[in-house]
């Protein structure tokens, strides 16, 4: 077993934190209180749009709350057709959304089920059910570049070790369809730490140290891989960038340690997120970005932590005195990330953001720097700028106008050694004419012109 109500050191309460954390990003503000079950919950969030958002809990029943404004007003749903208290949950839209139970009162585990609502939650259908006696489902996620498919995972229904519980949907949740991948001595899953990039890469955390269950071509084999030198009795937390190389994951217990892979987790090296922060973690990533954010259990300014980079440094939010942070989802929508969080004890956070879509077109190390000519060039209204750096180096992009007016900063981050591509979108405001994007990246600098024709 492994999932939340095992884990003895998660805070319940409200925490004044002393100190303000000192960044330049946004910061984590209160967006509304819900309902929780009595005892030791572990409440799951699930992010459909800025203002649609599920959250599900419950210790021996089921509550599940829903927000279509942003936060300024929670409604409680309907559970009519669910038995016992769920897990998880992922919203499709205000009407539908998915939850999956524990097995048994409290998430004992035993015949598990995951059900679908089209109505609001006025009614619950089930759509599977794991049989056996240990099955608990971890997570229901779809994937966020291919969303019509997506994944209902349970631990072994037959006990720790024993092949896992999968049902897999390729039409956006019309039909499912059950697997069994392959058990691994002593494995079960872990909540929460669901990954699913696309129909051939999805995996999730498992409840031995720190590893995870991976499959890279659709489900026809799976590999068990092991993060090295983290502590801890299971896998708290685990996100990949869409490139399904690069990934992060952390333990129970291994905060501030997480692991980080470039080769879609054969080899995991450790990285330090800094001081303070502790206990039970989620991490995730918002795809087509190096961004990513950890959460913790407790922290000296913040319970929440984001990096730019890929996972290599990282900076403190503060989460407006708020810690015991069990679960956050984010959704990201053009350039804009909107972010919700929920403690135990179910109060919400929420973030709005503005994130680089950096695409590294690979990592091959090039000879020096250099900034090409955009293309299309002429454009209307989006074009593409490349750009190489020959080793890891703060990039700083900007749009001007003709009169050096900076438009917009496309990168402000730090990069590995690579090549580069990110997109330009000329906003309604913007009209014909001359414009310049230049770049720095440690002693180099590059201006270049392009041509908005409308």
């Amino acid at each position: 077993m492994k999932r939340r109500n095992l884990l003895s050191f998660l805070v319940l309460s409200f925490a004044l934190l002393i100190g303000i954390a000192n960044n330049g990003y946004s910061q984590w503000t209160l967006a509304g209180q819900v309902p929780v079950g009595t005892g030791t919950a572990y409440p799951s969030i699930s992010v459909v749009d800025a203002n649609i958002v599920w959250e599900a809990d419950g210790v021996n029943t089921p509550i599940i709350n829903r927000t279509t404004n942003g936060g300024l007003n929670w409604i409680s749903v309907p559970t009519t057709g669910i038995s016992m208290d769920v897990f998880c949950v992922w919203g499709i839209d205000a009407n539908t959304a998915y939850v999956g139970n524990g097995g048994a009162a409290g998430g004992a585990g035993g015949n598990a089920t995951f059900y679908k609502t089209t109505d609001g939650g006025t009614t619950w259908t089930p759509v599977g059910s794991t049989g056996g006696t240990a099955g608990f489902f971890n997570g229901i996620v779809f994937s966020k570049t291919v969303p019509t498919f997506g994944i209902a995972e349970s631990d072994p229904p037959n006990g720790s070790g024993q092949a896992y519980y999968v049902s897999k949907t390729t039409d956006g949740g019309q039909t499912w369809t059950v697997t069994n991948p392959p058990g691994f001595s002593g494995a079960a899953s872990a909540q929460n730490s669901i990954v699913v990039i696309d129909p051939m890469f999805y995996a999730w955390g498992n409840n031995v140290a720190a590893s995870m269950i991976v499959t890279t071509d659709g489900g026809v084999t799976f590999n068990n891989r092991t993060a090295a030198g983290l502590t801890g009795t299971f896998t708290s937390g685990l996100a990949f960038k869409d490139d399904k190389l690069t990934g992060l994951i952390a333990t129970s217990t291994s905060l501030p340690s997480v692991g980080r892979t470039t080769n879609g987790g054969v080899s995991w090296t450790p990285v330090n997120t800094g001081a303070g922060l502790t206990g039970y973690c989620t991490i995730k990533w918002i795809e087509g970005t190096n961004t990513c954010y950890i959460s913790g259990n407790a922290g000296a300014s913040g319970v929440i932590r984001k990096s730019t980079d890929g996972g290599l440094t990282w900076t403190t939010m503060t989460t407006s005195s708020l810690t015991g942070v069990t679960h956050m989802e984010f959704k990201r929508s053009g350039t804009s990330v909107y972010g919700y969080a929920v403690t135990a004890n179910g109060a919400i956070l929420k973030i709005t953001e503005t994130v680089t879509l950096v695409n590294q077109i690979n990592s091959s190390v090039p000879d020096g720097y250099s900034l090409n000519q955009n293309y299309p060039n002429p454009f209307n209204p989006a074009t593409k700028i490349n750009f190489s750096i020959p080793r890891s180096s703060k990039v700083n992009l900007k749009i001007y106008d003709a009169l050096g007016k900076e438009i917009e900063t496309l990168v402000n981050e730090n990069l590995q050694a690579g090549n580069y591509s990110v997109d330009f979108k000329a906003g309604a405001d913007l009209t014909s004419g001359v414009y310049y994007y230049k770049i720095i990246a440690d002693n180099f600098v590059s201006t270049r012109k392009m041509m908005l024709v409308k």
